[in-house]
């Protein structure tokens, strides 16, 4: 049987405008908390409300806005809670992904081999400069690792958990500093030699240390948040290893 399929349209109005309000929001040009004003937009970009509304609702399942019903949408801001579920998620599936690529021996093939190679953006000067280019070289490399699984739906939930994490590293401001990269680079280095030398108990504790570093960082991105709140969130012990304290 034949199919014709029409002939697929050009970038419509409404994804440049999604595309332009994406970039304001990850460069801090929009921050948390900033309304989305459907009115304003237009004017601004000189088009008519119903790009701008569908550009907004594009927006929303990145995890970069906010539709609030009858009180319009506002750029996100990402609590502790929402780092921590995400990561849950990474840590748990990143687990399960590590392990089956241990069993399928992904070490001894030419994917590890090109995934290995990628660690070595992150140890590039320039690359460290950038902090952009950091945080797309690192999230690269680990998503690289955790497809080595061979479990491509897991793959799939662990690019948009990768994400997710992209936005919150923009919203909440945080960078990659020069001690950061060395003890980044030593963490996924230990990945590395677990799959290596074919241990999944190692890969997954590897994996398990560089979550709960990361989360650290985030954790300081809440000064102002109430520390015993943190350490009592359901998913605290999971992934930062907290023991939460009994009543």
């Amino acid at each position: 049987m034949t199919t014709t399929f029409a002939p697929l349209p050009e970038t419509s109005t409404a994804d440049l405008v999604a595309e332009r309000l994406r970039e304001a929001i990850l460069d801090g040009t929009l921050r948390p908390g900033d309304r989305l004003v459907e009115t304003d937009l237009a004017e601004r970009f000189a088009v008519s409300r119903g790009p701008v509304r569908e550009a907004i609702r594009l927006l929303a399942p990145e995890g970069l806005v906010v539709l609030r019903r009858n009180r319009g949408a506002v750029v996100a801001s990402p609590s502790f809670g929402d780092v921590l579920e995400v990561y849950a998620v990474r840590m748990s599936l990143g687990a399960l992904a590590l392990a089956s690529a241990v069993e399928a021996r992904a070490a001894d093939t030419p994917d590890f081999a090109a995934a290995a190679d990628m660690l070595a953006r992150l140890r590039d000067p320039a690359v460290q400069t950038d902090p952009q280019a950091m945080l797309e070289a690192d999230l690269a490399f680990q998503d690289a690792v955790l497809s080595l699984s061979r479990l491509p739906r897991i793959s799939a939930m662990l690019e948009q958990s990768a994400r997710d994490a992209a936005s919150f590293v923009s919203l909440l401001g945080i960078t990659y500093d020069s001690t950061d990269h060395v003890a980044l680079i030593q963490r996924h280095q230990r990945l590395l030699a677990a799959l290596e030398s074919h241990d999944p108990d190692a890969a997954v504790s590897a994996w398990r240390t560089h979550v709960q570093a990361t989360v650290a960082e985030f954790a300081r991105a809440y000064a102002d948040a109430d520390a015993a709140q943190i350490r009592d969130h359901p998913l605290a012990h999971q992934v930062l290893g907290t023991t939460q304290e009994k009543p």
